[in-house]
């Protein structure tokens, strides 16, 4: 993504400069002028690097233009185009010099973007290249209130707002304006909205990732104008649709208000009495979080009541309420409990699968796991409360389950080796298997077809990536779940969008991925452990592979039939490339294999007999392998294409494509070539010429520590300094850095770029709320060669701040030299480090 300069980063109010109001509409020297602008940029020169294009037209458009159109009353002249902001250079010099533009009460250009401007003006009005126009000039014009705000509205605020558990606010057009840097990275690295499963295979309700427009879109504006737009043009996102809280008929708060003790995260398990006498059905769960800026989330399940005195005694044992635990609060000498719901930040109360409940018997205990993190917050006493929903009958009695291999419990069972990047463990059960021992309580035999409701994965802080497959008997597999990147703090229930219906012959495959290498291993009271030979275990140094099912019968008339899908990954909406470039392709595949064209791939012998399936009215409704096509900008599929049987591969783009919008069209085909009906396109933009973009100084894997001698610093550093190396580490691009377990951090690594006396240093700093047990303060600071070029003072405590900063360079510093961050802090506080860069 081009990283724009700061004037193009400066949120600003729509203005009107109307020239003719201060006396300004002369010509002026417009045919001396405009021979210079046109030689500005020959073919032979680059082109200037503020010009047109760079600079003038997004600020003009920004602040001119609203009012000086072609058919406006509000000015006599317009500046819609390079010409005819040319013919008025004297004009708009004279106004930029002394201030008499825009009108009162209008937001107008900063200092700097006005002195931009008349660079740009007195300099003969370059016109500069087109490939320097921002992307937000091809992507269209956003703006807060018309475009970005209900994508926030409807992605983040349940999280950030006030009082939530996420900092920063976001519920203002100045809130989201000022945290711009971290909101353009976090969206840029896909880490925020917390979304976990792979997008492309089986699709899930109430996704909370942004789709690849919203992500786009957002992009653009943070990354352009930042204008905020006319309140008017506001439409709201839809509304979910949740249930009251009067429609939950049990409240039941947690035994005892618990404050957590260690940080930034505890894992707390409480035991509650289930208050009804007779047998009854949980149809809906929620929680209501007594301090919701310290509830990170929540899990609710029940224990049989053979095992409620074992959960009981649990109870208080380390003298604390509660006891600790990992995922859904299990414990030797009892059966896991069943996951009965749950809450995340940001849920809403969904209503659950129609007609659907799960059976509770009397003197069942539930156990609920409550996930602390006091990263943003001071630990306070907590007493949340939890919503339980029952029916005496439901049309549709559950079975929820958990499952897991039951060799890997054994001793020796489920190994992972110390040390090991990509520990892997798969188990393959049949589903029939699981309707003859859970089904009983929703109805279902061991023969019987039952329905699959949701995802759900557990590991623990080890845990890498997982997936969950339908292996349909057929030969056709399902991807139901795949988590690329799994993270122990945010663990979901994740509901599918259509129910999936396992048939007798059926099975469901369970992977699982584990690095125990040092660099992953837990922290525990400041200290990091050492990597060691782990299997299953119920601790937090063991761990855990194990799914979640929510079962039921069939519901009549339902459609369960299925079809193969095809999702482009790469390239994603409105990329920009060259013409004649080559586009990467990564196309993900679900209820579809790829092969060769020619090769067989029909699945029952009696719907082709003799036939190759060329003729339009074939059925092909059971064709699950094939290969695919890729077309460009049309519906032809007659039209010139690229075949291709490979889940990565290219296309090239025409040396003459026009610079514009464009679509990529990927369709699937069976072996014979016939289109299947499964299509899936991208837009895409092309450009004149590459964009312009920052370069970086660093590599966030580089970092490495700075020895006592070299430090720049070395006088901040304490006698008593501890900075254990898990302390601090890589995050989704970024540097991260824990001070609860390091009071002094001094890193280097050789810059990747030189720097030029002149050049401009960005750098992106945040750290979230900062406490500590007394006042004092916290000293950041960067050098590059051994030069100080930026360090702050920070007062503790205080609330979580943003640097976005641009740094002029006042010497040269050669690639290859030193570049160092300093960090000398106190308490338990978080610090990332999301941009490093030269700007020429």
């Amino acid at each position: 993504m081009t990283t724009l300069p700061e004037y193009l980063r400066r949120a600003a109010l729509p203005v009107c400069l109307v020239l003719s109001a201060c006396g300004g509409g002369g010509g002026g020297d417009s045919s001396t002028v405009s021979g210079q602008a046109t030689g500005g940029s020959d073919s032979t020169s680059p082109p200037p690097a503020v010009s047109w294009y760079s600079t003038a037209k997004p600020l003009i458009e920004r602040y001119c233009v609203a009012c000086h159109t072609q058919d406006s009353t509000l000015a006599s002249f317009s500046l819609e185009s390079y010409n005819q902001v040319l013919a008025k250079r004297s004009a708009l010099i004279y106004v930029l010099e002394n201030g008499t533009m825009p009108p009162q009460g209008y937001a107008g250009p900063t200092a700097t973007e006005t002195g931009l401007l008349l660079d740009w003006l007195n300099a003969g009005a370059p016109k500069g290249d087109p490939s320097q126009e921002p992307l937000r000039q091809l992507a269209g014009a956003y703006t807060y209130q018309a475009d970005a705000r209900a994508i926030i509205e409807e992605k983040c605020v349940n999280c950030h707002e006030e009082g939530g558990i996420a900092p920063f606010p976001l519920d203002t057009y100045d809130r989201v304006k000022s945290v711009r840097a971290a909101a353009v990275f976090a969206v840029e690295n896909g880490s925020m909205p917390p979304w976990h499963p792979t997008e492309g295979y089986t699709g899930f309700a109430d996704a909370r990732a942004l789709t690849a427009e919203q992500k786009f879109i957002l992009l653009s504006w943070l990354q352009g104008s930042l204008a905020e737009g006319n309140p008017g043009d506001y439409v709201a996102p839809p509304r979910k649709v949740v249930k009251s809280t009067d429609d939950y008929n049990l409240r039941l708060a947690l035994p005892q208000a618990y404050t957590p003790t260690l940080r930034p995260d505890d894992h707390r398990c409480f035991a509650i009495e289930w208050p009804l006498e007779e047998f009854a059905y949980v149809t809906g769960v929620d929680v209501i979080p007594d301090k919701i800026d310290e509830v990170h989330h929540v899990i609710v399940s029940i224990a049989e009541p053979q095992d409620a005195a074992t959960y009981y005694a649990a109870d208080g044992e380390d003298g604390r309420p509660g006891w600790h635990c990992l995922g859904m609060g299990g414990i030797g000498g009892a059966a896991l409990p069943r996951q009965i719901g749950g809450w995340v930040p940001g849920a809403g109360r969904e209503p659950p699968p129609k007609g659907t409940g799960i059976g509770v018997k009397p003197g069942s205990v539930m156990i609920v796991q409550m996930h602390y993190n006091t990263l943003v917050a001071e630990p306070k006493p907590d007493q949340s409360t939890v919503l339980v929903e029952t029916a005496a009958e439901v049309e549709r009695p559950s079975s929820s389950f958990l499952i897991t291999d039951p060799r890997w419990l054994a001793p020796g069972g489920m190994p992972i080796a110390a040390g090991d990047p990509d520990a892997h463990h798969e188990f393959t059960l049949g589903t029939s298997v699981l309707g003859l021992i859970r089904g009983q309580p929703a109805g279902i035999g061991s023969g019987d077809p039952w329905v699959m409701h949701n995802g759900f994965l557990h590991m623990h802080t080890r845990g890498k990536s997982g997936r969950l497959t339908l292996l349909r008997k057929n030969g056709t597999e399902q991807v139901m779940l795949d988590v690329r990147d799994w993270d122990f703090n945010w663990q979901s229930t994740y509901r599918f969008e259509r129910e999936l219906l396992m048939e007798p012959g059926d099975r469901i495959k369970l992977e699982c991925n584990w690095d125990n290498t040092q660099a992953n291993q837990d922290i525990v009271d400041g200290v990091q452990q050492l990597a060691k030979y782990i299997e299953w275990g119920d601790g937090t140094g063991d761990e855990m592979c194990l799914y979640s099912v929510l079962m039921t019968r069939p519901e009549e008339g339902y459609d369960y039939s299925y079809a193969p899908t095809v999702h482009i990954e790469t390239p994603v909406y409105r990329q920009r490339f060259a013409a004649g470039d080559l586009v990467p392709l990564k196309l993900l595949f679900n209820n579809f294999s790829l092969h060769d064209p020619g090769m067989h791939d029909h699945s029952d012998p009696a719907l082709h007999d003799g036939s190759e399936h060329s003729a339009v009215a074939d059925d092909h409704s059971q064709v699950y392998e094939g290969h695919y096509h890729v077309y460009l900008d049309t519906d032809d599929d007659s039209a010139e294409h690229l075949t291709a049987w490979d889940s990565s591969y290219f296309y090239q783009l025409p040396e003459d494509v026009e610079p514009g919008p464009h679509t990529l069209r990927v369709s699937l085909r069976g072996s014979d070539h016939h289109a299947l009906g499964i299509e899936q396109s991208v837009e895409i933009e092309v450009a004149q010429g590459a964009a312009a973009a920052a370069s970086s100084l660093v590599d966030v894997d580089a970092w490495t520590e700075q020895t006592t001698a070299a430090d720049s610093f070395a006088g901040h550093r304490p006698a008593d300094f501890q900075c254990p190396s898990s302390s601090w580490y890589s995050e989704d691009g970024a540097l991260e850095v824990e001070t609860g377990y390091c009071n002094y951090l001094s890193l280097v690594q050789p810059s990747l770029n030189g720097v030029k006396a002149g050049d401009t240093l960005h750098l992106v700093l945040w750290h979230a709320d900062l406490a500590f047990e007394k006042p004092a303060r916290a000293h950041v600071a960067v050098s590059l060669a051994g030069k100080p070029v930026w360090e702050a003072a920070v007062d503790i405590p205080s609330e979580a701040d943003i640097y976005d900063l641009r740094i002029p360079v006042g010497f040269d510093v050669p690639a290859g030299s030193a570049v160092e961050f300093h960090l000398h802090n106190h308490g338990y506080n978080s610090w990332t480090l999301l941009e490093l860069e030269v700007e020429r």
